[in-house]
């Protein structure tokens, strides 16, 4: 899209008011709790003003000042809400992180967290009781019991701070990157960038009065923050958010939230459409009615066609339109969208010669049932405002249909990352900024084919993770969403080979022979006989709280570093 951007508000606290303004008229955000505890909680924009003006003055009492940072290690909750806004009330800066519990242990939680405490040297710490009483916050940051914090911010005797109205440039708010080792990257957003994006995504879903937000992604993650809760209040509309944990444990309680709320957008990854195809029962869903249900954005990771398809499918009896599903892109570092497609049915997508894409770079055409076939999903044009281009290794735009880094620059670019100038200055330049992703431009619109440092290189051919990762999981025994396709050098060092990491709940003694079917299927459609497959358990991958699954750790831990144990729960091949 192109044109003019105006945000109608200069920022989330702008919009925060202007709602509270319409009193018991205005939207509110529902919370659904995890099952078997209490009921859903409405928090009422004009009660969630009030609540952040005590919270804001709770924090300042606790040392916190405008342009501090606070950490937040709260669930998808009323407190979590409270602290967020209380920290911007206020004018700091707070960082959401995920709590104990999600994708990994206990111990690989901590150690993220504390060097994430350790970068970005916060002046709060807004927890549960249970992280503050295990983790060791590094000197001058003060811990804060979230429930405390929320109990004094919805007291009616409470101070209330008069809110500080933000500029433009002001940081709204640090998100922090979900990579498994080293430092992390706290990515800068300001609120003219928040304002933006924000405004960006409603325009273009058309999101408008009497539309309602339902999902369940984590608020410590950007298409859950910015998307799920930060859009809606933006746009004035009402949200109704439930724990990722509920979603995982009983998808169902997701679609039967829609049809009670009258759901019409939601966003979600790919691999989140297969699950809840392949779990939600049709008694589960007697007497939901799921038409209402008009955008349903999917990103955060490739999107593969008949996955998406099946969920389509899957849910057209109960009233889901088929063209609800719609391909988007976005990142951190772009606030949240880049680009988003039309609604279209069924999801579009070119039909290209895998030989022609990662030996060529170009984008070939090819009949469906060619067995050369890869298909690659259309994820729309950029959204108002925002460019896009895609740039070969010295950096020259390419043209249509030619395969390349791809690059954006809008008015929702982050300003940089956190105390790191030499990685903000590697991944920008001139305004653009290099999502370190290699895809193609068609018609001007963006297809995603992979990371660049994911692509797996075998006798100097490239070869795309996903198209592996998507054989494998169509044998029988194989969890969805439970493969990892990684390159490891050979025993010579001269080439990577292709090594498989695949969940399953068989008993050992059905792996050998999982094994084999994994390495025929992967072989018949891509040509490459995998070196190794690993089967681990089910869980056993890492990936990231919204689901993605982080190739790099799952190649350090089954690969790379190959533990007794791993094998003895069925790991070597």
């Amino acid at each position: 899209m192109t044109g003019p951007l105006t945000p109608r508000f200069p920022s989330i606290v702008h919009a925060l008011l202007a709602n509270a303004e319409r009193g018991a008229d205005g939207p509110s955000t529902v919370f659904v709790p995890e099952r078997g505890a209490d009921h859903e909680f409405a928090w009422r924009h004009h009660d969630l003003a009030l609540a952040a003006g005590r919270a804001a003055a709770a924090l300042a009492d606790a040392g916190v000042r405008a342009g501090d940072r606070v950490v937040l290690s709260l669930p998808t909750s009323p407190e979590f809400v409270t602290a967020f806004f209380g920290a911007l009330t206020l004018g700091a800066v707070p960082t959401a992180v995920a709590t104990p519990g999600g994708f990994g242990s206990a111990e690989l939680f901590y150690e993220k967290f504390h060097r994430l405490l350790a970068y970005l040297e916060p002046r709060a710490v807004v927890a549960g009781a249970t992280v503050l009483a295990a983790a060791q916050l590094p000197a001058g940051a003060t811990g804060i019991d979230g429930a405390e914090l929320h109990a004094v911010a919805g007291s009616p005797d409470g101070p209330v701070l008069a809110p500080r109205l933000p500029e433009p440039g002001d940081l709204a708010f640090i998100q922090a990157t979900s990579g498994s080792t080293g430092t992390p990257k706290g990515v800068q957003i300001t609120h003219a960038n928040l304002a933006a994006n924000c405004e960006q995504i409603a325009l273009a879903a058309s999101m408008g009065p009497g539309d309602t937000w339902v999902g369940w992604l984590p608020l410590h993650h950007d298409m859950g923050l910015i998307g799920g809760f930060l859009t809606p209040m933006f746009r004035g509309i009402d949200a109704v958010l439930m724990p990722p944990s509920r979603f995982l444990r009983s998808p169902g309680d997701w679609l039967r939230a829609v049809g009670k709320y009258g759901g019409t957008f939601t966003a979600a990854p790919n691999f989140a459409y297969g699950y809840a195809a392949a779990r939600v029962t049709d008694e589960e869903l007697a007497g939901v009615d799921l038409s209402s249900w008009r955008f349903l954005f999917c990103g955060a990771e490739p999107i593969h066609p008949p996955t998406v398809q099946r969920f389509v499918d899957r849910f057209s009896a109960w009233g889901l339109p088929p063209d609800a599903l719609v391909p988007c892109y976005g990142m951190a570092e772009a606030s949240l969208a880049v680009t988003v497609a039309r609604p279209h049915a069924p999801v579009a997508y070119d039909s290209v010669s895998r030989r022609a894409l990662t030996g060529s770079g170009v984008a070939l055409d090819v009949p469906d049932d060619d067995p050369d076939a890869m298909q690659i999903v259309d994820c729309g044009e950029p959204v108002l405002g925002t460019e896009v281009r895609i740039v070969d290794g010295d950096g020259t735009p390419c043209g249509a249909d030619t395969v390349g880094r791809i690059q954006f620059r809008g008015p929702s670019t982050t300003v940089g990352y956190f105390q790191l100038p030499g990685a903000t200055a590697a991944a920008s330049e001139g305004g653009w900024w290099d999502t370190g992703d290699i895809g193609y431009l068609r018609a001007g619109r963006l297809r995603v084919t992979g990371r660049q440092k994911d692509l797996i290189i075998i006798r100097g051919a490239n070869y795309l993770p996903t198209d592996f990762e998507i054989a494998a999981e169509q044998v029988d025994g194989v969890r969805l969403g439970g493969v990892a396709a990684v390159g490891h050098a050979d025993a010579a060092g001269l080439s990577e080979e292709l090594h498989l990491i695949v969940e399953t709940s068989l008993a050992p003694g059905e792996h050998d022979a999982l094994r084999r079917a994994v390495r025929v299927a992967v072989s018949k459609r891509t040509g490459v006989l995998a070196a190794d497959v690993r089967v681990v358990p089910p869980r056993s991958i890492p990936k990231t709280t919204s689901g993605k699954v982080q190739r790099a750790e799952a190649r350090r831990l089954f690969i790379d570093r190959r533990e007794p144990e791993l094998v003895d729960a069925g790991g070597g091949a």
